[in-house]
């Protein structure tokens, strides 16, 4: 199997969306395969990638006609199984062993199994989606959130097991929107989003629940979790003004600063029922959570040669097997069933000595 990549590290986004096909397009490209061999196209959003087993210039062709370009900077993969095996994984994610890789993955082979072009390549599909699978069931590598901005919304979420309410000051810019999509992930909270001039961000729209900037002392009544990341100079939650906010309704409260300079007075520590996390003590755990997580991404490096020999070993055995001898073949068997990488080294050894 073999395959061609367009993805982020050798084609700016301008480049990519060429290639962004959509479904009336898929379907097109799927069309001009049939009998050809089979193919996968995957589209996500940093790469589109074809897998397929024709001549790679008939590949290409077809590519670069569908897009209606001359040329790209396609990435070649002679031999694509360990390519994909490691996609699937997440090892070749921008977040390390994130899970929608794996999800799209899937959809894109169904979706070519429906079409009538997978032919050649369902054993290798199906044999990566259930290493992505057994690669995150084995390593947890999935679950060790490096971002503060996940760290952040997983904290929220800890602290109101329940369910609740979570107010974010400075969700406008790039690390606050990135706050309001991870809690977005946690449908029990209830999340209220300051807005100044710029509003809410778009991608966040419908998720939030907007209010002025200048009424977050009030909201103070309402919420249990309170989460600043904002780029003032000054001081967004000063300590005076917060314990007047809570006099009326105490309980407990979490604040999470995430800006710097800090936007909460750190005398907020000092109020009764407020925690306080400042953004150094999140930074020290995104620190510790990545070096968890390179940790298992060695493990699942090793989980998914493993995927890939029994992939290899079953490929080998239908297609030598049967050209040895029932003793020799019956030795082979068991070898299989140990060591899969070692039966592949014995077969192609054998199979030189014949040749």
């Amino acid at each position: 199997m073999q395959c061609l990549s367009l993805n982020l590290s050798r084609a700016p986004a301008r480049e990519r969306s060429q290639f962004a096909f959509v479904s009336s397009q898929r379907a097109r490209l799927y069309h001009c395969f049939r009998g050809l061999g089979g193919c996968v196209l995957l589209v996500t959003c940093h790469r589109t990638e074809l897998y397929f087993n024709c001549a790679r210039q008939r590949a290409e062709e077809i590519l670069l006609r569908l897009a209606g370009v001359k040329s790209a900077a396609f990435e070649y993969f002679p031999a694509a199984e360990e390519h994909l095996f490691l996609l699937a994984a997440g090892l070749k994610s921008m977040l390390l062993g994130e899970d929608e890789i794996l999800g799209q993955i899937r959809d894109a082979y169904e979706e070519a199994r429906a079409a009538g072009v997978s032919a050649g390549l369902d054993e290798v599909f199906q044999s990566a989606i259930r290493c992505g699978k057994r690669v995150r069931a084995q390593t947890k590598i999935s679950e060790v959130a490096c971002s503060i901005a996940t760290l952040a919304a997983n904290e929220a979420a800890r602290f109101l097991p329940g369910g609740g309410n979570v107010m974010v000051v400075g969700g406008t810019g790039k690390f606050g929107s990135s706050v309001l999509k991870n809690l977005a992930a946690h449908a029990e909270l209830t999340v209220y989003a300051a807005e100044r001039s710029h509003g809410v961000p778009a991608s966040a729209a419908g998720e939030v629940i907007p209010f002025p900037y200048t009424a977050r002392y009030d909201l103070l009544e309402q919420v249990q979790v309170i989460i600043s990341a904002t780029a003032s100079p000054h001081t967004v939650f000063e300590a005076s003004r917060v314990a007047k906010s809570l006099s009326a309704s105490p309980g407990e409260r979490l604040f999470l600063d995430l800006a710097m300079p800090p936007d909460i007075d750190g005398a907020v520590r000092a109020l009764a029922g407020c925690t306080l996390i400042s953004i150094d003590e999140f930074s020290r755990q995104a620190k510790e959570n990545n070096q968890r997580k390179q940790q298992a991404a060695l493990f699942a490096r090793a989980v998914v040669d493993e995927c890939l020999f029994e992939l290899f070993a079953a490929q080998a055995s239908r297609r030598y097997l049967s050209a040895f001898g029932a003793p020799v073949a019956g030795e082979l068997a068991l070898l299989r069933s140990r060591d899969p990488r070692a039966f592949v080294a014995q077969v192609n050894g054998l199979i030189g000595e014949k040749t």
